[in-house]
């Protein structure tokens, strides 16, 4: 079955890319270096419609700036990877796209081109910017619970959950474990854009409910811990805002996940075998909530002032970005464009 996420982020500390991580086990890498995403999107689809024709199953990989635009195929059954970005990694074959472009059209906009690429990134530094204030906001958020948390109900809670977790007769299929860091969502400015239905479809969900700072992601922290210790392969999830914190995990061969289910990617459990754990009723003091009200609310409006204002930041910066693809799309040369489609999925 084909899959979906995203190998980078914009988060708190800036632009986040695990390309390299993904891309450990391949050894025939295609690095696509091209001016416009949405033509790395167009090609490659093309590419796709042949591995799917060949029944083939890619991972897709899309583009944290635009998520409906494909930024990479991975195809580990013939250990390949076609790869679009800034990031290069060192044994990596370079297809330059430039050529597909007509290149005076390219040289009449010059002036254009730089004037809105650097619009662009003032924008997305603006966006940085306020994600930062938003995380160091997020921090008081998560102290109001901290210091309510019963610890040691918390640390019995998880020791028990993650022994019963792995309590089977399922062997992991080697000594060692592989960790594999990825996200499965991005911000855009309509809300936050996720592939969690399709990473989580067939397998036993747990949905991890609960306020900031309840230990949320410290559980998935210790389930990543006890799956590399018995050696089976884990699938991590980071969060797009703060990469340091856990928002879901995938162990394939126990067929099992269990994801952060709160706002901004907020899902309720729907299958017989869904599970929802809530870290703050178990494990913080009764009445927090209403304690604590009015310094909640008051935390809660910085934090979605921050936010608002970095998603702002976010579509304007995305709104040059569509710009320079309409540049670069008049200028495109059908005829090449095939003929670099053609070169590529001859390398399949």
């Amino acid at each position: 079955m084909s899959v979906k996420y995203f190998i980078d982020a914009n988060s708190a500390t800036g632009y986040v890319n695990l390309q390299n991580e993904n891309l450990s086990q391949i050894s025939k890498i295609y690095h696509l270096k091209s001016p416009s995403d949405e033509l790395v999107h167009k090609l490659l689809e093309k590419i796709s419609l042949t591995l799917v024709s060949r029944r083939l199953t890619p991972e897709f990989v899309y583009s944290t700036f635009n998520p409906d635009f494909l930024s990479g195929l991975i195809v580990r059954e013939l250990d390949i990877a076609f790869i679009s970005g800034e990031v290069v990694m060192d044994d990596a074959f370079v297809t330059c796209l430039k050529s597909v472009y007509e290149r005076l059209k390219i040289e009449g906009n010059y002036d254009k081109i730089q004037h809105v690429v650097e619009e662009m990134n003032q924008h997305y530094k603006k966006m940085y910017m306020h994600f930062n204030g938003a995380f160091h906001i997020h921090d008081e958020w998560e102290k109001v619970y901290i210091d309510r948390m019963d610890y040691e109900k918390a640390n019995r809670f998880r020791i028990d959950f993650v022994t019963k977790l792995f309590d089977t007769k399922i062997k992991a299929s080697s000594l060692k474990s592989q960790l594999v860091h990825r996200f499965f969502g991005t911000s855009t400015p309509d809300g936050l854009r996720d592939f969690i239905p399709e990473l989580t479809v067939g397998l036993k969900r747990y949905f991890i409910k609960g306020r900031p700072g309840t230990g949320k992601s410290t559980l998935m922290k210790d389930v990543v811990k006890k799956a590399e210790q018995l050696g089976y392969d884990a699938d991590v999830y980071l969060c797009a805002l703060d990469p340091k914190s856990v928002d879901m995990v995938v162990v394939p061969e126990l067929s099992f996940c269990l994801f952060d289910a709160t706002a901004p990617h907020e899902y309720d459990a729907v299958f017989t075998n869904d599970e929802v754990i809530d870290t703050y009723s178990e494990f913080i003091k009764e009445g927090t909530d209403e304690r604590c009200a009015a310094i909640l609310e008051a935390i809660e409006a910085k934090y979605k002032r921050q936010i608002k204002l970095a998603l702002e930041s976010m579509k304007s910066g995305h709104e040059c970005r569509a710009m320079l693809n309409e540049i670069y799309g008049d200028a495109l040369i059908p005829e090449r464009f095939n003929e670099v489609v053609g070169e590529l999925v001859s390398k399949l």
